[in-house]
């Protein structure tokens, strides 16, 4: 077919999306198919990347939301309102990883009727190219590299958890947030699987590795956790400096082996009861309210209250106890993970519930891990793992340039050309305050949806 395209004089163009089993865009030999360009819809910053990100093309197009169909253009609904929250979600992708078109689809006669609309896709579009004309579409500087882990590597890149279109379910919701997260955060993201490791190691300039999903999955890797050279490898890497993140039941082994379900769980300081260890005693360390972590995380005062009051302790033995009662607010760690416990009393315990852990970090060696038992997304999950992957990789110091005090709104540097941006990644006015390189700060106030642009 791209042959007979450019027989043709035509440029051969993919639809990403429907059916397209045998031209999978990041499986090796994608590039000689011959196409010239994808073009996927797009329904948030994961499916943006998914599109952005693919090799061997000469462009790329995004298809925004919504199609032009009549389940949302009807008498008495507001198209505009699902078109603003799309681009939001695509916009901060787009900055990390820029597409070269954007389109719609449907019936343009049903557009018609809505002027509103109209207008704000004319809007949307003039911001698209405003864009491209100041960024000369280089991406904005990732400041740290983070390596998603599991048995598919680069081959699902951005597809993992991603049962259908944008729409996670129950069993990977909790995960899913990881990559709608990464998908606009100021880091470098590749994907690799087990059999990179095992061949290669970890590349020297990886940061972060993060492996989540639930067990015997692919996305944590199931078996391959019995491989005692994967572990040692990982294990290795830790103690010379790196750092692992792991989300749900990361380097757990469907079955119990060396004393461990996280094949792990010394890395990262969390294991999980699987009833093979009921009489050996626990550590639950008292919950630490301040850290670097969780510093942006909104703190609910009830809770804080009633978590001094309680002095928050679970019981030193056994896998229970605990009072429930957590300091941070505005968490989501999602769908729970059962029996989660500290495999040591010098494990920095961040969050808990019901005696199972929700959030942890841990020093190991030179390196550091941090567990955290889900991730939906939401601004304020995205900023706890940003938090977490700078904290890991011990880069604080350099966290504070380009941040934003608000995690509503993310800022985008683009050295190259001496600029930065500041985007309301919601419908409603927001302040906040960028701390620039030098330590100076400006603070913005944005409209709803609004960017702002200034020279670094």
């Amino acid at each position: 077919l791209a042959d007979m395209s450019h027989a043709a004089g035509k440029e051969a163009m993919m639809f990403l999306g429907d059916q397209w089993i045998g031209t999978e865009p990041y499986k090796d030999g994608f590039d000689e198919l011959g196409l010239d360009a994808v073009v996927g819809s797009i329904g948030d910053g994961t499916t943006t990347r998914m599109i952005a990100d693919i090799p061997g093309v000469k462009y790329t197009e995004g298809r925004f939301l919504p199609y032009f169909f009549p389940d949302t253009f009807y008498e008495g609904n507001d198209p505009s309102i699902e078109g603003l929250d799309n681009w939001r979600k695509a916009r901060r992708a787009i900055l990390r990883s820029p597409i070269s078109r954007m389109g719609y689809g449907g019936y343009l006669s049903l557009a018609a009727k809505f002027p509103k609309f109209v207008d704000t896709v004319t809007h949307i579009a003039d911001e698209f190219r405003d864009i491209h004309d100041r960024t000369n579409d280089v991406a904005a500087e990732g400041e740290l590299n983070v390596a998603i882990l599991n048995s598919w590597g680069r081959m699902r890149s951005w597809m993992a958890f991603t049962v259908a279109h944008a729409l996670p379910n129950k069993q990977t919701y909790s995960y899913y947030g990881i990559l709608e997260s990464l998908s606009g955060m100021r880091v470098n993201v590749r994907f690799v699987s087990f059999d990179d490791i095992l061949e290669h190691g970890v590349d020297p300039d990886v940061d972060v590795i993060i492996n989540g999903g639930p067990v015997d999955t692919a996305f944590t890797g199931g078996d391959v956790w019995a491989n005692p050279k994967l572990v040692e490898t990982l294990r290795a890497w830790v103690r010379d400096g790196g750092a692992l993140v792991g989300v749900g039941e990361p380097s757990s082994l469907p079955r119990f082996q060396a004393g461990r379900f996280f094949q792990l769980a010394d890395v990262l300081g969390v294991d999980e009861e699987r009833f093979q260890t009921l009489s050996v005693d626990k550590y639950f360390p008292p919950v630490t309210p301040e850290h670097f972590i969780t510093t942006d995380v909104p703190v609910d005062p009830a809770a804080r209250g009633a978590w001094e009051r309680a002095g928050y302790r679970a019981p030193l033995s056994g896998c229970g106890g605990g009072q429930g009662i957590a300091p941070l607010g505005g968490i989501d760690f999602g769908e729970a993970v059962a029996n989660t416990y500290p495999v040591s009393e010098d494990v920095t315990l961040l969050r808990a519930d019901n005696g199972q852990v929700q959030l942890a970090a841990n020093e190991y060696g030179k390196g550091r891990g941090v567990y955290i038992s889900g991730l939906p997304y939401s601004a304020a999950n995205a900023r706890l793992l940003e938090r977490a992957l700078f904290w890991a990789s011990h880069k604080e110091d350099r966290y504070a340039a380009w941040s934003s005090s608000n995690p509503e709104c993310e800022v985008a540097h683009f050295p190259g050309q001496g600029l930065y941006c500041v985007v309301n990644n919601t419908d409603q006015p927001q302040t906040t305050t960028v701390t620039l390189a030098d330590g100076s700060s400006e603070t913005f106030d944005l409209q709803p949806s609004g960017i702002a642009w200034r020279n670094d």
